[in-house]
């Protein structure tokens, strides 16, 4: 699986509409995006996903954004996102890696715990605080927040 990672200075409508799929709020997006660095995954067939990393205080960095393009899914993209992710963190000399999701948000959250994630926080009502519309999601209303971190190792020489 040999992806091709291009920043993304302006993301193109269909960079756009794939980081949607992972925060609905254009809003929210156009705020942190400038402040991150930002990817596109692609292949021999095209876009596979989108990656946003977000700086943050004490040699934190944060997955603002990840996205696998729909088609795509389930085949193993987002794991080689998230190793990408972690390679990049720890080319540049962060030690932690900082996700955060939905409660409700059941495949997500099942991947990052088996990528090492760990739950390290609960923020009660983020959604509804965050977001001027209610999210439905596996049939439950998103309200809460959960924020999972992992250490970057250091490679050994």
């Amino acid at each position: 699986m040999t992806l091709v990672y291009l920043k993304i200075s302006q993301p193109t409508p269909e960079q756009n509409a794939l980081l949607l799929t992972a925060d609905p709020s254009q809003r929210l997006i156009d705020h942190y995006l400038p402040l991150s660095t930002a990817f596109a995954a692609q292949d021999e067939q095209g876009l596979v996903g989108v990656l946003v990393l977000l700086p943050r205080a004490q040699q934190t960095l944060e997955i603002a954004n990840l996205a696998v393009t729909p088609s795509r899914q389930r085949q193993g993209f987002a794991k080689v996102l998230l190793e990408f992710a972690r390679q990049w963190a720890m080319e540049h000399g962060y030690r932690t890696l900082r996700v955060a999701t939905g409660s409700t948000s059941l495949i997500q959250l099942r991947l990052y715990q088996q990528c090492g994630y760990r739950i390290v926080a609960v923020e009660p009502d983020y959604f509804t605080q965050a977001y001027s519309e209610e999210i439905f999601e596996n049939g439950l209303r998103l309200r809460d927040r959960l924020v999972l971190e992992r250490k970057v190792e250091i490679p050994k020489y």
